[in-house]
C-alpha cells in the first residue's frame, strides 16, 4: 500500500515522495517534518550503535571507574552514545534541504537504508556466527529492503517513528537497570563510627604506618630462578624484600578476576556469586578501607574498584567525556571489524600507555613522612599486566599489542616464547617500580616502622593451546601462585613460609599484625594460622568463564593436590641463564646474543632458496631513539621447523629464533626481540644467519632478508 500522490508533481513524485502522504509543500519546510525524519534516524541508530554500545559498556562498570568518571560522566556519555549518531545524521539530511524537497527526500531514504544496513549486518552477527562477507551481504540487502519499504509503505513510516521514541528504553536501562548504573544511582557507604571507634582504641598512640601493593597479573614463577628464590639478577627489589620479609611462597588468588580478585584481597572474602563486582562496582562497605579509614589518612590508588568511601578518598578529576566516547567509538569499530566481540571490553584507562607513569606518580605524591596520623597506602598497578609493551626501566617500545599467537580465548601454539620474553620485560618494570617505592619509603625514614605487604591479583598463564586466563587444568598453577611478601614493623630479618595461603588472608593478617579484632565476618585467616588449613586443598572462585568449574551446588572449585601442585611451581623459570641480560638469551643458542658477527664464526651463504621476510622493515630505514623502538622482528620462512635464526642488528647479535610451525598461515614463524640498545640513530641494518652446530661450537650460514608482502 502506499501513501497516495505526492505534492511534488508527477516528475518527481515516482522517486521523490511516493512514499509521503498528499498535502502541501509547507509540510516538508516545516520543523515538525524534520523532528519526525530523526527520529527515524533515532531509532535505526539505537539498533546500530546506541543499543550494543550502551549494553556492552552497561557490563563493564570497570570502565568507567578506570577512567574516573563520576555520575555525572556516565549520564552525559549515555546521552551522547543515544544522542549524536541520529543528530549527525539528522544534520547531513537538513543540509540537503538547500537543493530542495525531492532531494532532501531521497536523501533521508539514503540514510536510513545506510544506518538499517549496519544495524542489520550487528543484528545477524549477534545471532548468528556467519562469517563477516555473509554479514555484509545481509546488512547491504537489509538496508536496500528496508529503504524500500520506508518508501513504499506506511507502516513502515509508523513503526520506524514509535520505535524512535521506544529507543529510549535503552537509555534507562543503561542509567537504571545495568551494572554501571550503579555508579549513578548506586549505594554510598562509609565508616561506621563504632568500628573506627574499636579499631582506633585497638591501635593506640603509635600505629605503624600501612603500605599495601597489588600488581596486576604476575605469577610466582615469574619471578623465579628455578631453585625456589626470586631471581636477584631480574628481580632485585622483590629480593631486597624478601630478604627482609615474610615470603608466603604458597599463597594463592582465589579468582583470575581482578574486579574479583581486587575485592577479595581488599576484604577477605571470597567472591559472592550473589553480588559479582561485573553485576555492579564493588561496594562491600566491610573493606580494608573502612577497617583503618577512622584513623588513618588514606592514599589509594584503585583501577577498577570503589572499595573506598568517597569520603575518604574523593575520586581523581575524570578522564574527560571525551576519552570514554573515544573508547566507545574504538570498541564499536572493533565490533564491526571482527577485532573485538561483542562481550569485550579492554579497560581502557587501566591498560593506556601512561599507566606506568600513573604508577610512578602515585609513589611519588605519597606522604610517608612522620606526621600526626598515620598512612594507609594502597594501590593496583596494572603492570605486568598485557599489552606488554614496557622495558625495565617503564620505556615504551614499539610493537603489536599483542604478540604473534595471542588471541582472546588463548595461545594457540606459536610466539609464547617472546610472549613471555615481553611479559617478564615488563614484570622487571614492575620491579622497577616496587624499588622507587621503598627507595621513597627508606628516604622518608619509615620503611623499618611500616608494614609493607606486596601480592599480586592472580597471575598470568603461557600454556600452549590453552587459556592463558580462563582456569583449567592445564595453565592453574600459572594463573593461581601469586608473591606475597609481608615486612612488618620493626621486621629485618627474612624467612620464607609454604602454609597454605590465600588473598583472602591479605586483611585479617593486616589486622593480625596492628593487633586489631576485626569486627565482621571474614574467610580469610591470619597468615601465621595458615598451617592450620588443609595443605593439600586450594579454592578458587567459580567463575562462569572459566573451564574447570565448581561440583554442582558449590560455589567456589576445590583444587585438590595442591602441595604437589606448589612444588612444581616453585621449580619454576621463566627466564633460563642467569644475569641481567639473561632475558635476552631465551634459546640454546641465546650466549650469541650481543656478540659481534664479526668475531663469530660464519660460513657460507644458507645454499637453500629460503629467506626471511620481515614485516615492516622499512622501519628500520629512519630510526630515533628517542621514540618507541621497532623492536619485535616478525619474520617468517620456508626454513624447517626447529631451525635456529640468528637476527643481528647493525653487526650484532640481537635475538636468536627458532622457526616455529605456524598453522594458520602459510609460512612459519620466525619471531625475535631485539635489546634497545642495538639501534642507531638514522639507518639500521637487520641481517639474518642460519645456526648450525650445538651452542658454543655455532656456525652462522647467512640468510637473505627480504621486505614482507603486506
Amino acid at each position: 500500500m502506499t501513501d497516495g500522490p505526492h505534492p511534488l508533481g508527477a516528475g518527481e513524485a515516482g522517486l521523490a515522495g511516493a512514499a509521503e502522504p498528499a498535502g502541501s509543500l509547507r509540510r516538508w519546510s516545516g520543523w515538525r517534518y524534520e523532528l519526525l525524519l530523526a527520529v527515524e534516524l533515532l531509532a535505526l541508530s539505537a539498533l546500530a550503535f546506541a543499543r550494543p554500545v550502551l549494553d556492552s559498556f552497561g557490563r563493564s562498570p570497570e570502565t568507567f571507574i578506570a577512567r574516573g568518571a563520576d555520575a555525572r560522566t556516565v549520564v552525559l556519555f549515555a546521552l551522547v552514545v543515544t544522542l549524536a549518531p541520529p543528530l549527525a545524521l539528522a544534520a547531513a539530511g537538513l543540509l540537503a534541504r538547500a537543493f530542495g524537497p525531492g532531494v532532501r527526500w531521497v536523501v533521508h531514504l539514503v540514510l536510513v537504508g545506510v544506518v538499517a544496513s549496519v544495524a542489520v549486518r550487528r543484528l545477524v552477527g549477534e545471532a548468528t556466527a556467519w562469517p563477516a562477507l555473509a554479514l555484509l551481504a545481509a546488512g547491504l540487502v537489509g538496508g536496500v529492503a528496508l529503504a524500500l519499504a520506508r518508501w513504499r509503505l506506511v507502516g513502515v513510516r509508523a513503526f520506524l517513528r514509535f520505535a524512535g521514541v521506544a529507543s529510549a528504553v535503552y537509555l534507562v536501562q543503561f542509567l537504571a537497570l545495568s551494572p554501571t548504573g550503579d555508579l549513578v544511582i548506586g549505594e554510598k557507604v562509609g565508616v561506621d563510627a563504632e568500628v573506627a571507634a574499636s579499631v582506633d582504641a585497638a591501635l593506640g598512640d603509635d600505629p605503624p604506618d600501612v603500605v599495601l601493593l597489588t600488581f596486576d597479573a604476575l605469577p610466582l614463577d615469574t619471578l623465579l630462578d628455578g631453585d625456589g628464590a626470586i631471581d636477584p639478577q631480574l628481580f632485585p627489589n622483590f629480593a631486597a624484600l624478601a630478604g627482609t620479609s615474610t615470603w608466603y611462597r604458597n599463597n594463592t588468588t582465589v579468582s583470575m578476576y581482578t574486579r574479583d580478585a581486587v575485592p577479595a584481597i581488599l576484604t577477605g572474602r571470597y567472591p559472592d556469586p550473589e553480588n559479582r563486582p561485573n553485576d555492579g562496582p564493588s561496594t562491600d562497605p566491610e573493606n580494608l578501607f573502612t577497617l583503618l579509614g577512622g584513623t588513618y589518612d588514606l592514599h589509594v590508588g584503585e583501577q577498577i574498584t570503589r572499595l573506598c568511601p568517597e569520603e575518604l578518598c574523593p575520586r581523581p578529576r575524570a578522564a574527560g567525556l571525551g576519552r570514554l566516547v573515544h573508547d566507545a567509538v574504538d570498541w564499536w569499530r572493533g565490533v564491526a571489524q571482527g577485532d573485538e566481540t561483542e562481550d569485550e571490553i579492554s579497560l581502557p584507562a587501566l591498560l593506556d600507555d601512561d599507566r606506568f607513569g600513573e604508577a610512578e606518580d602515585w609513589i611519588a605524591d605519597e606522604r610517608p613522612e612522620q606526621v600526626d596520623d598515620p598512612d594507609l597506602m594502597f594501590f593496583h598497578a596494572a603492570i605486568p599486566h598485557d599489552p606488554w609493551q614496557f622495558l625495565p626501566d617503564g620505556t615504551i617500545y614499539d610493537t603489536e599489542r599483542y604478540p604473534v599467537g595471542y588471541h582472546r580465548i588463548g595461545w594457540y601454539g606459536p610466539g609464547i616464547g617472546v610472549g613471555r620474553q615481553r611479559h617478564v620485560l615488563q614484570a622487571m618494570a614492575a620491579d622497577t617500580l616496587l624499588g622507587d617505592l621503598l627507595d621513597r619509603l627508606r628516604a622518608a625514614g619509615t620503611f623499618d616502622d611500616t608494614l609493607v605487604m606486596v601480592t599480586a591479583d592472580h597471575g598470568h598463564a603461557f600454556v600452549p593451546d590453552t587459556p592463558w586466563r580462563w582456569l583449567n587444568r592445564d595453565n592453574y598453577e600459572q594463573l593461581m601462585w601469586a608473591p606475597l611478601l609481608v615486612k612488618a614493623p620493626g621486621q629485618s630479618d627474612g624467612e620464607v613460609v609454604d602454609d597454605n595461603v590465600m588473598s583472602i588472608d591479605v586483611v585479617p593478617t593486616i589486622a593480625d599484625i596492628l593487633g586489631v579484632d576485626l569486627p565482621w565476618d571474614v574467610d580469610g585467616r591470619p597468615a601465621r594460622q595458615a598451617g592450620e588449613r588443609d595443605q593439600d586443598l586450594k579454592y578458587v572462585d567459580d567463575d562462569e568463564d572459566n573451564y574447570w568449574r565448581a561440583d554442582e551446588g558449590d560455589t567456589l572449585v576445590t583444587v585438590s593436590g595442591a602441595e604437589e601442585a606448589f612444588r612444581r611451581v616453585i621449580r619454576g623459570d621463566a627466564v633460563e641463564g642467569a644475569g641481567p641480560d639473561a632475558v635476552w638469551r631465551r634459546t640454546p643458542h641465546g650466549d650469541l646474543v650481543f656478540r659481534d658477527v664479526d668475531d663469530l664464526d660464519v660460513g657460507a651463504p644458507w645454499e637453500g632458496p629460503e629467506d626471511v621476510a620481515v614485516t615492516d622493515l622499512d622501519r628500520l630505514a629512519d630510526i630515533d631513539t628517542g621514540e618507541p623502538l621497532p623492536l619485535e622482528a616478525i619474520g617468517r620462512s620456508d626454513l624447517e621447523t626447529g631451525t635456529y635464526v640468528a637476527y643481528a642488528l647493525n653487526g650484532t647479535v640481537g635475538a636468536v629464533a627458532e622457526v616455529e610451525e605456524d598453522d594458520m598461515d602459510g609460512q612459519d614463524l620466525v619471531l625475535g626481540l631485539l635489546p634497545p640498545e642495538l639501534f642507531a640513530d638514522g639507518s639500521n641494518e637487520l641481517t639474518a644467519y642460519v645456526v648450525e652446530g650445538t651452542p658454543g661450537t655455532e656456525e652462522l650460514r647467512p640468510l637473505p632478508v627480504v621486505e614482507a608482502d603486506d
